[in-house]
């Protein structure tokens, strides 16, 4: 190898450390990424996701139907806790949270099998 293909390996090589140093710190060390999951939703107030029963699943009852919105939160907010041991609370959004949205059923936020609720006076 000459000069000039080691001094291009080096910095290669350097670059590819620095990448997956920031990378690691970013999603190991501060918890630097979004989390989605599905919170509670109440039909009766709020326009929420849910998924209909198939007509060919006899074991799905229509009134057990979850409704449910979707929550994207800092994963740096989230308190660990471990719900087999901790009665876990259900995430939410505080007053002037950074990077944290709930998302209500609309026709441009449907899923694959996802329909919206209506809402009833």
């Amino acid at each position: 190898m000459d000069k000039k293909s080691k001094i291009l390996l080096i910095i290669l090589v350097l670059i590819l450390i620095g990448s997956a140093s920031v990378t690691f710190y970013r999603y190991f060390i501060s918890n630097n990424y979004l989390i989605t999951d599905n919170i509670a939703c109440e039909p009766k107030t709020e326009v929420c996701f849910y998924v209909p029963c198939a007509e060919e699943d006899d074991a799905c009852n229509s009134a057990e139907v979850e409704y449910y919105k979707k929550i994207e939160k800092n994963a740096s907010n989230i308190k660990l806790c471990d719900p087999e041991v901790d009665g876990c609370n259900p995430l939410v959004c505080t007053e002037n949270e950074k990077d944290c949205s709930i998302t209500y059923c609309s026709a441009d936020t449907l899923g694959d099998g996802e329909e919206c609720s209506i809402l009833t006076q």
